[in-house]
């Protein structure tokens, strides 16, 4: 699973961020920094929104997962 890939370059001293709609799973595998998504089909899109809407909401949720990526964490920690 994503949660357990990212636990793995975690562990090399490369930090991750988890945008995942199932945010409880990679709390459990122990990922630091988790981000919720979407939904299921889309974590990372919102295609119910009009193109330029759309885009606006992803460029808020890289934005988003960069200062998570920023954030030390010390144990799973949901953004």
């Amino acid at each position: 699973s994503g949660a357990t890939i990212g636990k793995e370059i975690e562990k090399r001293g490369i930090p991750v961020v988890l945008i995942t709609c199932l945010a409880n799973v990679a709390a459990q595998v122990g990922i630091g920094r988790i981000m919720g998504g979407s939904k299921f089909h889309y974590p990372v899109g919102q295609p119910q929104l009009p193109p330029e809407e759309e885009l606006r909401w992803r460029v808020g949720l890289m934005e988003k997962g960069l200062t998570a990526l920023e954030t030390p964490v010390q144990e799973p920690k949901i953004f």
